[in-house]
């Protein structure tokens, strides 16, 4: 199994959609990271407490906007530069230019392996 280069090869997924949480721990089990899953942004929070994770995965569509809300704050905090990932359900084309993140759809999230892995072991996917 390779091993990431980066210190960190958690991934914070901040949802509450099961699916995506089962596609991510079966992800992180073929490719070799750690998925620490936050449903509130109290849980989000508590685990920026106990590690940096090397990458953020913000579901847009959480009640309330919480996922927007907390890329927002993320962004402009002091761990503004971790690497995020919106994932989304919604079809607007102007979801794209109000977050600062790549976005993937669901329910299948087509290539977010890839972009996953070009994060953890550039070397390997061709950067």
């Amino acid at each position: 199994m390779r091993q990431p280069d980066t210190t960190s090869a958690a991934i914070l997924a901040f949802t509450a959609d099961l699916e995506v949480r089962d596609l991510l721990l079966e992800l992180a089990i073929a490719e070799g990271f750690g998925v620490r899953c936050a449903a509130t942004e109290a849980e989000a929070a508590e685990v920026f407490d106990l590690e940096r994770p090397g990458l953020v995965l913000i579901d847009l569509d959480m009640p309330e906007r919480a996922g927007n809300k907390f890329l927002r704050a993320l962004r402009q905090g002091p761990l503004g530069g971790i690497p995020c990932i919106a994932i989304t359900a919604s079809n607007d084309p102007m979801l794209a230019v109000s977050v600062d993140a790549s976005i993937f759809y669901k329910p299948d999230l087509d290539g977010i392996d890839t972009a996953i892995g070009r994060l953890f072991w550039p070397e390997s996917h061709g950067r």
